[in-house]
């Protein structure tokens, strides 16, 4: 007989919901700041709901689902399942999921994706819910203060984040380069307020170590690090070329001075996630000395599978 107790999770929650996403995504830089604005920077139509899951006080579990936003089919939605280590296959997966699928099923969505380390609890998990494997991404990991920054070729110059002043063109460049992206995930319907609630003067991206190359005064290429300094971690959130300037080493450029930038404000790891398709990338990073430290899984579950 289960003894736990699942109810809305509030804002006052983001500490104990920080803590049990921190256990269970080890690679990821998760903190009660970064919560706050992600959830803060979501706009209504996303319909976000969250639950926690209580046994004695003590939180045991966490979950969220909401409406994919950023991509015009209305039908589309993200989940995600947390639960504290040690308490699998106790029961709190089961009543998260089903608060999940409720939400789910009130806003009329036809397909759910949701993400997990690649391990057997979330693969079981995974299974009896419905849900299958459709993309796997390795997380890789370097410590930045061993990456030398690349010449600047005399075409090029580089701008962090800090000294722009307009957060349009980054916008713009962000979601053109994010369609080459591989994945399932769309940002049609991401607007310039949307992107910039997120990622402008954002805690989730650092304005020293972000940054853009022009080409001839182009903008051509952009990196985008977050940087948790108290911790001394990094995590890159997209780094991209436009097509008319690949070829040429910008995507390595930018992220070699990121890097070295964080380094110099203490960092001492930085991670990245690509999808294993994504070969130019994953070419890139393993120069720069990354190393994988874990696999993801996407997975699905629509109309043909509930």
């Amino acid at each position: 007989m289960p003894t736990f107790s699942v109810r809305p999770a509030s804002d006052a929650d983001f500490p104990a919901a920080v803590a049990l996403r921190a256990a269970n995504e080890p690679d990821r830089i998760i903190s009660a700041q970064g919560m706050a604005v992600w959830m803060g920077s979501l706009p209504e139509r996303a319909a976000l709901g969250t639950w926690l899951v209580e046994d004695s006080g003590e939180p045991v579990g966490w979950a969220m689902a909401m409406r994919a936003w950023t991509q015009p089919d209305d039908g589309i939605g993200s989940v995600d399942v947390v639960v504290a280590p040690g308490r699998q296959r106790r029961g709190v997966g089961t009543a998260l999921a089903e608060q999940v699928r409720g939400h789910c099923d009130r806003l009329g969505l036809h397909t759910v994706r949701a993400t997990s380390l690649d391990i057997p609890s979330a693969r079981a998990m995974a299974a009896r819910h419905g849900f299958r494997g459709t993309h796997a991404s390795t997380t890789s990991t370097v410590d930045p203060r061993t990456v030398v920054p690349d010449p600047v070729p005399a075409d090029v110059r580089l701008v962090p984040f800090a000294a722009l002043d307009d957060a349009r063109p980054l916008y713009e460049l962000d979601l053109e380069v994010s369609q080459d992206v591989p994945g399932d995930e769309s940002f049609e319907s991401m607007t310039l307020q949307d992107w910039s609630a997120r990622f402008w003067r954002s805690p989730l991206v650092d304005d020293e170590c972000s940054m853009v190359a022009y080409v001839d005064d182009e903008l051509a290429a952009l990196t985008m690090l977050r940087v948790d300094r108290p911790t001394g971690r990094a995590h890159n959130n997209l780094t991209g070329v436009r097509r008319a300037h690949r070829g040429r080493g910008l995507a390595r450029l930018l992220k070699t001075h990121s890097l070295h930038r964080a380094a110099e404000l203490g960092a001492t790891i930085a991670a990245t996630e690509n999808d294993e398709t994504n070969a130019p990338m994953l070419a890139v990073n393993t120069a720069l000395g990354y190393r994988p430290s874990s696999r993801r899984v996407e997975w699905e579950r629509g109309p043909r599978d509930a």
